[in-house]
């Protein structure tokens, strides 16, 4: 299982949840995954055939859990973890 953690200082809760809702749901339809959040948690989930991951927002930084099952290539989990974590790094470019 991977984690990725990002601190925005002096945002909001709101402002981050919002920013990270739109990036889970993109990632999620263009790799036809199962999307669910909960804005009143300030989470959500992506899963399909084994893989999941599971995001939550808490004051000024969120937190991303990601679980691939053993046959998933090494390189793609490498790859969807660095795009999450580019895509993270330039939430609010």
């Amino acid at each position: 299982m991977a984690q990725i953690s990002r601190k925005y200082p002096g945002k909001s809760t709101e402002e981050i949840f919002a920013k990270v809702d739109a990036i889970m749901e993109g990632i999620a339809r263009k790799m036809s995954l199962d999307y669910k959040k909960n804005a009143a948690d300030k989470s959500g989930s992506v899963a399909k055939m084994g893989v999941s991951g599971a995001y939550q927002v808490q004051q000024d930084q969120v937190t991303i859990d990601l679980d691939f099952p053993i046959f998933i290539p090494g390189a793609m989990r490498n790859q969807i973890q660095q795009d999450i974590e580019r895509r993270l790094d330039g939430l609010f470019a």
